[in-house]
């Protein structure tokens, strides 16, 4: 017998698939379900036992929790304030204002639970910084989690796939330098900031990725 769980971010709490659940949690068990199924196996004891626990399914939750708020949040800006959002990211008063209008508060709050579970309870430590960026990168790689993100946009009698290629890696690298600067945000303080700083990093470099695969479309 199979038993689904779905990870809860803002608590240690696991939470099981009940037919009344929501249809928001059964989407979010849909897009996920895929990690539920899958064994890491890369023939490094410490990464394995990292990728493999509870802990770590919560922190890439949280994670992209955190992401995609603050992305729908920044979408809606024009360029000229989305400018002023990187330009005054070093600006406490400001970021402090900017987290309350974009209503990160929570996200932030069970970032943090989830970033304390996985430095505390797993050999998250132990691993090299090298090990680290390994991790979140087989992670982004083999996660559905980049590829949704990537529109699938054709010319007529143009197939692009080279160009979504380079835009899959690039969201994949944005993906992995997001993590792991989260990741280490524990050791900053506050983390708020430091949370700020890597999701603007991680927005800028999708972004990024953006202009450049249309640009690509048009040559």
């Amino acid at each position: 017998m199979t038993t689904f769980l779905i990870y809860s971010c803002s608590t240690d709490e696991y939470k099981y698939n009940y037919a009344n659940e929501t249809a928001t949690e059964i989407n979010s068990i849909a897009q996920t379900r895929s990690l539920f199924f899958q064994t890491w196996n890369t023939g490094n004891i410490l990464i394995d036992s990292v990728a493999n626990s509870d802990e770590f399914y919560e922190f890439k939750r949280c994670s992209e929790q955190l992401a995609d708020k603050f992305s729908a949040y920044t979408s809606k800006l024009n360029d000229e304030e989305y400018d002023k959002l990187m330009e005054d990211l070093n600006n406490d008063e400001y970021v402090e204002d900017f987290i309350k209008k974009a209503n990160l508060e929570e996200e932030l709050r069970q970032m943090d639970e989830a970033n304390k579970g996985l430095r505390e309870r797993t050999v998250f430590l132990r691993l090299s910084e090298e090990e680290r960026l390994s991790l979140f990168s087989l992670y982004a790689k083999s996660h559905e989690f980049t590829k949704r993100k990537i529109l699938k946009t054709r010319k007529e009698g143009n197939g692009n796939s080279k160009c979504e290629e380079l835009r899959q890696a690039a969201y994949e690298q944005a993906q992995t330098e997001y993590d792991n600067a989260i990741a280490r945000c524990k050791a900053e303080s506050p983390t708020t900031y430091c949370y700020t700083q890597a999701l603007a990093n991680y927005r800028r470099n999708q972004r990024i990725a953006d202009k450049e695969y249309e640009e690509c479309i048009n040559e």
